[in-house]
């Protein structure tokens, strides 16, 4: 029988206490609660999809260039572009972006908005991509602006510091394109709201992310493209120990599982302006993921798993309701959505629940299949140890 021993804080005043998990008393439902080899589902590319995560761990959010900027809606995996993963950006649909790219070894698009609700204020959109040569960069920086253009017609503008930045300001938004070495970088920015409608904004913001893309890729060494194939899929086993779907979640014939550091995996986040001074505080450092639905965060120690908690849940108790925990498993924080009005249709069932240095996070569909997955993957990190 596995009992695993959790120390808790009661106050101040008052020795701590250790309340016990009984990991066989725990409801798994049919989930896979024990460790597994995340390397039996790693196709050939899998390598490019981790090295776009390298990448990506260097590129900033638009929340990065602004602090205005601190919501945002993408979501899927696509974020990482490699051969099997094509990009698509406004008038250059996915099917095209090859014939505008060749060469690309990877990219990382980011993105971030004003208002938690779209198309209420400004919306910025982040492009980096990695090609294999000079002369493939420079080629794309100029396909691109130009199939842009193709589609729909504006002005040229310039872009203050960075000469080689070939810019179009069409209807409310500003495209920019500009290739460095080897890599090419890319900024959008719509404004919908000034009237009339201006571009000073987009070339204030485009200026300062040009600034800040360069600033941050410092700390990004490609991995040779020979190498690239080999680049492991788990970091410190924690994929191995996070909650594998019982769906198909592949991009591109590419597995959405995968380990990445922190600024990469704000990407996905809702709310990266309150989620990232929370990993800060909290000394974050890698975040895994096996599918939409399963997140575990690797923080500084166990105290700091308790403000990463509270602070990934704060932005959305306004529609959120606390409910039962898992059977077994009180130290579980559940929540479910107070009511079905549409400014809630994005929420549901989801579970937080911590061992030591580890904050899982689960969703899913409704609340009892939510509770084992919860009571699955806390013992998937509790097991063994």
């Amino acid at each position: 029988m596995a009992i695993v021993a959790i120390a808790a804080g009661c106050g101040n005043d008052s020795q701590p206490t250790t309340p016990t998990v009984d990991l066989s008393q725990l409801d798994t439902g049919n989930y896979q609660s024990t460790p597994r080899d995340p390397n039996t589902s790693k196709a050939d590319d899998t390598g490019q999809a981790i090295e776009a995560i390298r990448l990506g761990a260097a590129v900033p959010l638009p929340y990065d260039v602004d602090r205005s900027y601190g919501f945002q809606r993408l979501r899927s995996p696509a974020v990482r572009m490699t051969s099997r993963i094509p990009g698509a950006m406004t008038r250059i649909d996915d099917e095209v972006f090859p014939e505008v790219t060749t060469g690309l070894i990877v990219g990382w698009e980011t993105s971030g908005e004003r208002r938690d609700q779209a198309f209420l204020g400004r919306q910025a959109w982040i492009y980096v991509y990695r090609f294999g040569t000079a002369a493939e960069a420079a080629t794309a920086a100029q396909r691109i602006p130009e199939m842009q253009q193709k589609r729909g017609a504006g002005r040229a503008v310039g872009i203050p510091g960075f000469a080689n930045a070939r810019s179009n300001w069409a209807g409310t938004a500003l495209d920019s394109w500009m290739a460095q070495d080897t890599m090419v970088f890319g900024v959008r920015l719509d404004d919908p709201m000034t009237e009339p409608a201006d571009p000073a904004a987009g070339i204030e913001f485009t200026t300062n992310a040009y600034s800040k893309i360069i600033e941050m890729l410092q700390g990004y060494v490609p991995t040779p493209v020979d190498k690239i194939a080999a680049l492991p899929i788990d970091i410190d086993g924690m994929l191995s120990r996070t909650l594998p779907s019982n769906e198909d979640q592949w991009v591109g014939k590419v597995p959405i599982g995968a380990v990445e550091p922190a600024q990469a995996a704000l990407v996905y986040d809702p709310t990266p302006g309150t989620t990232k001074p929370a990993f800060i505080d909290a000394g974050v450092d890698l975040v895994s993921s096996d599918s939409y639905y399963f997140r575990v965060y690797r923080a500084e120690d166990a105290k700091a798993t308790e403000r990463l908690q509270a602070a990934l849940i704060a932005p959305h108790l306004e529609f959120l309701k606390p409910v039962d925990s898992p059977r077994n498993l009180p130290q579980a924080a559940c929540y479910d959505r107070k009511d079905d009005t549409a400014r809630t249709s994005g929420y549901g069932p989801i579970c937080y629940v911590a061992y030591d240095r580890y904050l899982a996070r689960v969703t899913g569909s409704n609340v009892q299949d939510v509770r084992q997955r919860t009571s699955a993957q806390y013992k998937m990190l509790a097991v063994d140890r």
